[in-house]
């Protein structure tokens, strides 16, 4: 695929059954590179709002734009640039510090404004959310304190008006 740009698309679809099965076998028989599917209920009932972040230069973007407008099932869809929009993804983080680093990993918590929603004696979840390069910057940051298991749900984002 030319180019490795990413491109965030938002789209409102019908929530009807076998909607997200052909938005993605048409991703798949194109080509297209996701780096990111997320899908839920928004503001209008009987339809969901869906967040993809496309790989590919502004050629392969026009054609999944064009692509998805021609599904029944889609209302409406556009791209979205960083600067009109607010992008967030949120990641969950185990760690399991040694009982001398566990403060630690409560102050970088903080520092990057994330939460600790559950600890055990021997493992600390950090949540986060925040735009994508926020959370890569703290699972760096957390990666020397015995960083477990990463669970991300994808970008989500929205037009700033």
């Amino acid at each position: 695929m030319a180019g490795g740009k990413q491109h965030t698309i938002t789209a409102l679809v019908q929530n009807e059954a076998g909607t997200i099965n052909r938005l993605a076998s048409l991703f798949r028989r194109r080509g297209f590179s996701l780096a990111s599917f997320n899908a839920g209920d928004c503001e209008d009932p009987g339809f969901s709002r869906l967040t993809l972040v496309v790989n590919g230069d502004d050629v392969i973007l026009t054609q999944c734009l064009k692509q998805l407008t021609k599904l029944i099932d889609v209302v409406e869809c556009e791209d979205l640039t960083p600067e009109e929009s607010v992008q967030r993804e949120l990641a969950l983080i185990r760690v399991e510090p040694t009982p001398e680093n566990r403060e630690a990993v409560y102050k970088i918590a903080l520092e990057f404004m994330a939460k600790t929603p559950k600890a055990t004696e021997k493992t600390v979840v950090v949540e986060i959310s925040a735009d994508i390069r926020e959370v890569e910057r703290l699972i760096e940051t957390l990666k020397p304190f015995n960083v477990t298991e990463i669970v991300r749900t994808g970008v989500v984002a929205m037009r700033v008006e």
